[in-house]
């Protein structure tokens, strides 16, 4: 009886280890709780939501942010010993990982490499932002085939760039800022030349829509087939009246959310619109449309494609007391403002907004190939072939690290100063100990991951595509 309570539950560097029926029962309840208002809403999504996950181990962890941060807050979890109440209200973004950096075309015609992703943006304890960006790393090198050394390797450089970007910070060195063949290695290289290639052909633009009538119209149907059964890989339909009404009543108040004066109404005469579904992995059950508008000028070579996507609230930080941050008017602003403070410049996005048609709050966004994100795929392919190494993969990490870490530091906390002092502070004399704790961490919750996924693939097997949740109608 003893060895069997001991057995239960035992916890390595901060991410639980359990035996059988205990993990499975809570690994289940924690996603359906997790995913519960889309499961009602609409459910055949969610179980689209759902095979993306059991795809790859990756993906489920892109798609459970909440088992990680619950993880993270057991009683028996190994805490860091590099925190502090004001290092705990720093602006965090929530789930960094490597498929959430991407390249931006600033409104100086800049490229840059910068985070995509702040739907879960809030404020929070910066660890598990390092935390949770080591372990994508650590199962980026593991989709790669690479060896447990090789992905320590990468998870350590992950933590490494973070703790050297608050050093030169703290020296008074100029911020990070990754630009295009200036040292960043061939993985950035390689994302910030494509979408300089792309974007300038208009890439993106030509995929969505096609010419009729000397107009451009969207394209309807199967962008791209879908591979797997009940999955969709990139699908645009016609909206119903009831989507109708809320495209135009979003894009009715999302101007004025930009920065600086607006264009005027005639840039948003809005040409044609759609729902998209099939992106993303968290995001995959939310509402998503495109919306083609006129842009600057009646000519088709400016017209514009932005993106109108829910944001739903972000995941709560168990065990953490964020009373004192300072509220936001919703989630669509919150991961807004996040991200014009978390950027090195606001205007990274140029049509970069918000809109709330109550209940639901959105981000706008342009749409364009000079907005391509990181692909963990392309990584693997690229190593296999030997076109790329651990070496270039570990580069990534490091930049990724770096960003984070100005993110956290030059952006405002809940208190309103700017993160680096708590960051200084609670790193101490010793931030090569934050990295190994770090990796500790990333070692062994990678692994729960991959052993997660797994039972995660038997549970949609057993309880079915809903993980044996009935919706209510």
């Amino acid at each position: 009886m003893v060895r069997a309570l001991v057995a239960a539950v035992v916890w390595v560097t901060g991410c639980l280890q359990t035996e059988g029926a205990g993990r499975r029962a809570w690994l289940r309840t924690t996603l359906v709780d997790d995913n519960r208002d889309v499961l009602d809403r609409e459910p055949e999504l969610t179980a689209g939501k759902f095979r993306v996950m059991a795809g790859r181990p990756y993906d489920f962890m892109r798609g459970s942010l909440g088992v990680f941060l619950r993880d993270a807050a057991r009683p028996d979890a190994r805490p860091t010993a590099h925190g502090s109440a004001a290092a705990s209200r720093v602006l965090v973004l929530g789930d960094p990982h490597p498929e959430n950096l991407g390249s931006f075309r600033r409104g100086d015609g800049r490229f840059v490499l910068e985070f995509n992703d702040f739907d879960g943006a809030t404020f929070g304890p910066y660890h598990l932002d390092v935390r949770r960006l080591a372990v994508g790393f650590w199962l980026a090198a593991a989709r790669a085939g690479l060896d447990v050394e090789a992905r320590e390797a990468i998870a350590r450089a992950a933590a490494s760039g973070y703790v050297a970007e608050i050093d030169r910070l703290a020296r008074g060195l100029v911020p990070l800022r990754v630009r295009p063949r200036a040292g960043f290695g061939r993985i950035v290289d390689d994302l910030l030349d494509r979408a300089e290639q792309e974007g300038d052909a208009r890439a993106l633009l030509d995929t969505y829509t096609r010419v009729a009538s000397g107009r451009h119209v969207l394209r309807f149907g199967e962008i791209e087939p879908s591979l797997t059964s009940g999955v969709i890989e990139d699908t645009v339909q016609r909206l119903d009246d009831d989507e109708g009404r809320l495209l135009h009543a979003a894009l009715a108040s999302y101007p004025q959310t930009l920065i600086g004066s607006p264009p005027p109404p005639a840039f948003f005469r809005l040409k044609d619109a759609g729902r998209r579904l099939g992106a993303g992995v968290a995001s995959y059950p939310r509402l998503r449309f495109y919306a083609l508008i006129e842009g600057p000028s009646p000519s088709l070579d400016d017209d514009v494609l932005l993106e109108i996507k829910e944001v739903a609230s972000p995941a709560h930080y168990p065990g953490y007391d964020l009373s004192a941050s300072r509220p936001v008017g919703d989630d669509g602003e919150r991961a807004v403002r996040a991200q014009r403070a978390l950027h090195e410049v606001a205007d990274a996005d140029p049509l970069l907004g918000w809109a709330r048609v109550a209940p639901l709050a959105f981000r706008v966004r342009q749409r364009t190939r000079y907005q391509r994100g990181i692909s963990v795929d392309r990584i693997a392919e690229k190593i296999a072939a030997g076109t790329w190494t651990v070496e270039d993969l570990a580069q990534l990490a490091l930049v990724a690290g770096r960003l984070l870490a100005r993110g956290h530091a030059l952006a405002p906390t809940a208190t309103g100063e700017r993160g680096l002092g708590a960051l200084r502070a609670a790193l101490g004399l010793s931030p090569a100990g934050f990295v190994e704790e770090t990796l500790g961490v990333a070692r062994d919750c990678g692994a729960r991951v991959l052993d997660d996924h797994a039972t995660f693939v038997a549970l949609l097997d057993e309880e079915g595509p809903w993980l044996g949740y009935t919706a209510s109608r």
